[in-house]
C-alpha cells in the first residue's frame, strides 16, 4: 500500500499572483520557459510567452507538469545503512568513506556518475571536487549515453564542442533534414515550429531519415526508411555526389590539409554500398539533389545518429557535407545536434564528461594547467581523462572502483547490460546516491541515500540545445529535509578538507565562478565564454533572462540569436574547419545465409513519457498514451512467428530476456523492432529493455549503441491476463508480467499469469476482499466457458476496485480503463461495465489529451476524410498543444493514406538482414 503519511501536496512559496515564477521545463533539451502562478491558493502553469525557446508554447508533457510534483516517493531525511540520519552524520559518513578510499587505494578508486537533470551549478561543483581536488577524472554523466558522440564529432570538425546555430535558423532554411530523431515526440516544440513554418512556405522542404515511419513524417516531403546503421553510407554518398557535381567549396578548409582528399576517397568507396541501405536509387538521388540545390540546409540529428557503434563518424559524415558545401556559418544552414536532456549542454560546459577538464579546457591543453590550478587554488588537478560510463561500471565490477556517488540518475535501468551494472553496484563497498526520489532501481544498492531537491524546488541555470542559458527557479518549499545538489556536494568537499574552495553561500556565487573560469586565458581561443557574468550579483542572478553564449567580458552582451562561424573562423589550430575521413564498417558482405529470427532492436522515447518515468508516471493523463511498454513489429515478421497484436513476446539476447506486449504495425520496417526505454522494475515486473542491450560502444565517444542491438523474438504464452484497478499503489505481484499504470484517482495493473483465468480471478478476489475489509463485489458478470470475468466493487456510493480477467489481453476492456474510477454511480453505468463490447470500450480511450477527444471521434472522422486539417476541424483533435497531430498522421499512414511516404522502397527480408548483419 502507498504511504499515506507523505506530504501529498507541495507547499507553495509563490508570492505574486500576476507574475508568479518564471522557470524552465525539466524535460528535453528544447529548454522551454514556463510560468507558474499562485491563484487563489492553487497553482497554474503556462508557457512563458517571452522565452525565446518556445514563446509560450508547451507540449503535452510540459502542459501537465503540475500533475507530477506531488511528493509521493520522496525521501524526507538522509538514510545511512538503512537508518535515518541527520545531515551532519550522513555528510560525515560520505566524506570519511571517500577519504579512506583515496588514502588506501588512490584517487582513481572513487568516481562520480552524474546527470543532465542536474543544474549547471551542481555540475560545476561536482566536477571541481573530482578533477580539481580529489585529482581524478572519474566523473562521467548520463549524457555519455545520448550526446557524447555529437560532442566528439564537433571537436574533430570544429576544434571545440560547439552547436553553431539557433532555433531561428531552422525555420530560415530551404531544406530541413531530420535525421535519427522522432522530433515530433522527442522535441515537440521545435517540430511544431517547423510545421507552422512549412504551412506558411510551400517551398520549404523536409526530409526525414529514419528506419521507422514516425509522427515526424507527417510533414515530410521525403521519408527515407533507411536500413539500421545506413546513415554513414548515405551521407558519404552525399559527399561523393557533391564532389562529382563540382559542388565542393573548400573555402572553410585549410589548403594544406589532406582531410578533404582522404574524406572524398572514403566517400567514393562507401557510395558503392548505397544499394544495400534499403532505399531506392530514385529516393537517394532525390535527397542528394535537394541538399545540393538548396542554398540553406539545416540537418537536425539526435540519438539515431549518436547511439551507434560509429556514432561519432556518422556525426562527422553529416558535418562533412555541410563544411564541404559551405552550408554552415550562414543563417538557415548548418548541422544541428539536438540535445536530449534539459542540461546536457550545461554539463558539457563545466567538464562533467570524463574526457574534458573544465570550461571547454581539454586535457591536451596542458599549457593551461597552471592557470586552472591558480584559479581553483589547488595543486591536484587531474592530468588525464577518466573512465567513460560503461568503463566506469566495468571498473566497479572488477573492484577497481571502491566508492561511487551517483547523482540524479538511474544507471541500474538506463545503462546497457544492466545485469552487470547491478552486479557492480552490489559489489561496491560504498555506493552513495543523491536523488529526488526515495526508491528506484539504483537506490536499492545505496549505502547512503541523500534527499535532493526536485524540479520546482531547484534553483540554478540550464543550457538548452541552442546554447541558451536560462534560469530554473524554485516555487515550492523543499520536501522534508531535501537539499540542493550543489550544497550537498560542497558540504562533503568541505568535510574532506577543502573548505576554502567550496564555502558557497548561494548558487549565484557558483555561477559567477563558472563564468569567470570560462574566460580563463581565453582571449577568443574557446567559443565557450560567459565571462561577462563573472561579477554577477545575487539580484542580477535572480533577474537573469535567457541568453546565448558566448558572452565575453570584453564585449557588450549580444541579446539576439548568435550564429557562429560566420567569420569562417573555427577553434582548430589552423582556425579552419576539419573534414574528417570516415568510412562505414557495415554492408560489406553479400551473405544470404540469414537467421530470420534475429532482429535489430531500436530503443527510444515515447511522446508522453520521460526517461524512467520519475515524473511522468505520476500523471494519469500522460500514462494513458502508452499504458504498457510495447514492441512494434512488422506484420509479416509477426505472422512468420505466429505473434498476434497485444499478445506477449519474448525478446532475447546473450544477456537475458524481457517479455513485452506486441504492437503489430505496418509502419515498422521488416527485420526491425522498436521498444521504448521508460519502464523500470518500479513499474514493471519484467524490468527494462536495457537488460538485453549489449554494452557495445563507439570506440571514440564511448556512447552505447542503443539503436542496433541484435535480438531473437518469439511468441510467449500465458495462461490468463487481467486488469486490476485499485485506489492505492500496490507492492504485491500477481503474475510473471505486471505493469503499473497511473489512472485518474487510482492505479491499473496489467497482469499476465501462468494460471488459468478462473484461478487468477480467485487469487485477485481474495486480495481485494482483504484490501476492502471483506467487501463483496457490487456487480459482476462471468462466463466460465468463455473465460469472461468482470467484477466491480463499490463503497459509499463510489467504485473502489475492479477485476477484469480473460484468456487474452484483447478480451479485456482497455483504453476506457483510464477513467474507471470516474464512472457514474447508477445502474446503467454499472451494467455497461459488465456488458459493454471490448472494442467499443477501447474506442473510448482519450486520443487528444488536452481536449479530451476520444479515439472513436477521430476514427469516425477518418472514414470521411484523409486530410489532417479536416480531421482536426471535425473533431478538434490536435488543436490544443498539437502533440497528437502526428498521431493523426500515424493513423492515416496505417490506413495507407500516406503510403508514398512510409514505404520508400520495396526491400525483401533477406536483403535487409544481409545488410544488417554484414557489419
Amino acid at each position: 500500500m502507498a504511504n499515506s503519511s507523505v506530504q501529498a501536496i507541495p507547499n507553495l512559496i509563490l508570492t505574486t499572483a500576476k507574475q508568479g515564477v518564471k522557470t524552465t521545463c525539466p524535460y528535453c533539451g528544447v529548454g522551454c520557459g514556463v510560468q507558474v502562478r499562485n491563484e487563489n491558493e492553487k497553482m497554474s502553469l503556462v508557457g512563458d510567452a517571452k522565452h525565446p525557446a518556445n514563446f509560450g508554447k508547451l507540449c503535452i508533457k510540459g502542459k501537465n507538469l503540475l500533475d507530477t510534483i506531488d511528493n509521493s516517493n520522496r525521501m524526507p531525511m538522509p538514510i545511512v545503512n538503512n537508518e535515518e540520519a541527520t545531515w551532519d552524520n550522513a555528510l560525515d559518513y560520505v566524506a570519511d568513506g571517500f577519504k579512506q578510499c583515496i588514502e588506501k587505494y588512490g584517487p582513481d578508486s572513487v568516481a562520480f556518475y552524474v546527470s543532465g537533470q542536474l543544474l549547471t551549478e551542481d555540475y560545476y561543483v561536482a566536477n571541481k571536487l573530482m578533477k580539481g581536488f580529489i585529482g581524478s577524472a572519474n566523473i562521467d554523466t548520463n549524457s555519455r549515453l545520448c550526446m557524447s558522440s555529437a560532442v566528439a564529432a564537433h571537436k574533430r570538425a570544429f576544434g571545440e564542442d560547439v552547436v553553431p546555430m539557433s532555433y531561428s535558423d531552422i525555420t530560415k532554411s530551404d531544406l530541413i533534414v531530420i535525421c535519427g530523431s522522432n522530433l515530433a515526440w522527442c522535441h515537440p516544440i521545435i517540430y511544431k515550429r517547423i510545421r507552422e513554418e512549412k504551412a506558411k512556405r510551400a517551398n520549404l522542404k523536409v526530409v526525414v531519415i529514419d528506419p521507422r515511419y514516425t509522427a515526424s513524417c507527417e510533414i515530410a516531403d521525403l521519408h527515407l526508411a533507411i536500413a539500421a546503421g545506413g546513415d554513414l553510407v548515405l551521407f558519404n554518398g552525399l559527399l561523393n555526389y557533391l564532389a562529382n557535381q563540382g559542388l565542393i567549396e573548400a573555402e572553410l578548409l585549410n589548403s594544406n590539409d589532406q582531410g578533404l582528399t582522404r574524406a572524398l576517397e572514403l566517400a567514393a568507396i562507401d557510395s558503392e554500398k548505397l544499394s544495400a541501405i534499403g532505399l531506392s536509387q530514385h529516393s537517394i538521388l532525390k535527397f542528394f539533389e535537394l541538399f545540393a540545390e538548396s542554398e540553406k540546409v539545416v540537418t537536425l540529428f539526435s540519438q539515431g545518429i549518436n547511439q551507434a557503434e560509429q556514432g561519432v563518424d556518422q556525426g562527422n559524415a553529416i558535418i562533412n557535407c555541410h563544411i564541404a558545401s559551405a552550408k554552415i556559418g550562414k543563417q538557415g544552414s548548418g548541422p544541428f545536434s539536438i540535445t536530449g536532456q534539459p542540461n546536457a549542454m550545461g554539463g558539457r560546459e563545466v567538464g562533467a564528461l570524463c574526457n574534458t577538464l573544465a570550461g571547454h579546457i581539454e586535457f591536451n591543453d596542458s599549457h593551461l594547467y597552471p592557470a586552472l590550478e591558480g584559479f581553483w587554488h589547488t595543486k591536484n588537478i587531474a592530468r588525464k581523462p577518466g573512465l567513460k560510463a560503461v568503463e566506469l561500471f566495468d571498473a566497479m565490477d572488477n573492484g577497481t572502483i571502491k566508492a561511487i556517488w551517483i547523482m540524479a540518475t538511474n544507471p541500474a535501468l538506463s545503462m546497457p547490460d544492466i545485469n552487470k551494472v547491478t552486479s557492480a553496484l552490489a559489489k561496491c563497498p560504498l555506493v552513495v546516491v543523491s536523488d529526488c526520489v526515495a526508491n528506484n532501481d539504483t537506490l536499492a544498492f545505496a549505502n547512503v541515500k541523500l534527499p535532493a531537491h526536485s524540479w520546482g524546488e531547484k534553483s540554478g541555470t540550464v543550457t538548452n540545445s541552442e546554447r541558451r542559458i536560462s534560469r530554473q527557479r524554485g516555487f515550492l518549499t523543499p520536501f522534508g529535509h531535501a537539499k540542493a545538489d550543489w550544497w550537498i556536494i560542497s558540504q562533503v568537499a568541505m568535510r574532506m578538507g577543502f573548505k576554502d574552495a567550496f564555502n558557497y553561500q548561494h548558487e549565484s556565487e557558483i555561477f559567477a565562478e563558472h563564468s569567470a573560469l570560462s574566460g580563463l586565458a581565453n582571449n577568443g581561443s574557446r567559443a565557450f565564454d560567459i565571462s561577462a557574468f563573472k561579477k554577477i550579483t545575487q539580484q542580477q542572478y535572480s533577474d537573469f533572462t535567457p541568453i546565448q553564449w558566448p558572452q565575453c567580458d570584453s564585449h557588450s552582451k549580444v541579446i539576439n540569436d548568435q550564429l557562429l562561424f560566420a567569420d569562417k573562423q573555427f577553434y582548430t589550430p589552423s582556425k579552419k574547419a576539419q573534414l574528417i575521413a570516415v568510412q562505414s564498417n557495415k554492408f560489406n558482405s553479400n551473405t544470404s545465409d540469414i537467421d530470420r529470427a534475429v532482429f535489430t532492436l531500436n530503443t527510444g522515447r515515447l511522446r508522453d513519457h520521460w526517461h524512467t518515468q520519475t515524473r511522468t508516471a505520476k500523471s494519469a493523463l500522460l500514462s494513458n498514451h502508452y499504458p504498457e511498454p510495447l514492441v512494434e513489429i512488422n506484420p509479416q515478421d509477426a505472422q512468420a512467428l505466429a505473434i498476434t497484436d497485444q499478445s506477449l513476446v519474448s525478446l532475447k539476447s546473450r544477456l537475458g530476456e524481457v517479455v513485452v506486449r506486441a504492437s503489430i504495425s505496418s509502419l515498422q520496417k521488416m527485420g526491425n523492432v522498436f521498444m521504448p526505454i521508460h519502464w523500470t522494475s518500479l513499474q514493471s515486473a519484467q524490468g527494462g529493455v536495457c537488460q538485453i542491450i549489449e554494452p557495445i560502444v563507439d570506440p571514440i565517444s564511448g556512447q552505447p549503441a542503443f539503436k542496433h542491438s541484435q535480438v531473437s523474438m518469439s511468441a510467449f504464452a500465458s495462461g490468463s491476463e487481467a486488469l486490476l484497478l485499485v485506489r492505492e499503489r500496490l507492492t504485491q505481484q500477481f503474475g510473471f508480467y505486471q505493469v503499473e499504470q497511473k489512472v485518474e484517482q487510482g492505479y491499473c495493473y496489467h497482469i499476465a499469469s501462468n494460471k488459468p483465468p478462473r484461478m487468477l480471478l480467485e487469487h485477485l478476489q481474495i486480495f481485494i476482499k482483504t484490501l476492502l475489509d471483506n467487501t463483496e463485489p457490487s456487480v459482476w458478470a462471468e462466463d466460465d466457458k468463455g473465460c469472461y470475468y468482470r467484477y466491480c466493487y463499490y463503497q459509499n456510493g463510489g467504485v473502489e476496485a475492479g477485476i477484469f480477467v480473460g484468456e487474452k489481453k484483447v478480451e479485456l476492456p482497455q483504453g476506457w480503463i483510464s477513467h474507471f474510477f470516474q464512472q457514474d454511480n447508477n445502474n446503467l453505468a454499472k451494467r455497461q461495465v459488465l456488458t459493454a463490447n471490448v472494442e467499443a470500450m477501447s474506442q473510448q480511450k482519450i486520443f487528444c489529451q488536452c481536449l479530451k477527444i476520444s479515439y472513436d471521434q477521430v476514427t469516425q472522422a477518418l472514414k470521411t476524410t484523409a486530410n489532417i486539417d479536416k480531421i482536426r476541424e471535425l473533431t478538434g483533435a490536435g488543436n490544443g498543444c498539437g502533440s497528437c497531430i502526428g498521431d493523426i498522421s500515424l493513423l492515416l499512414a496505417v490506413n495507407n493514406h500516406a503510403s508514398n511516404l512510409y514505404y520508400d522502397a520495396a526491400i525483401s527480408r533477406v536483403e535487409l538482414k544481409a545488410a544488417a548483419l554484414a557489419g
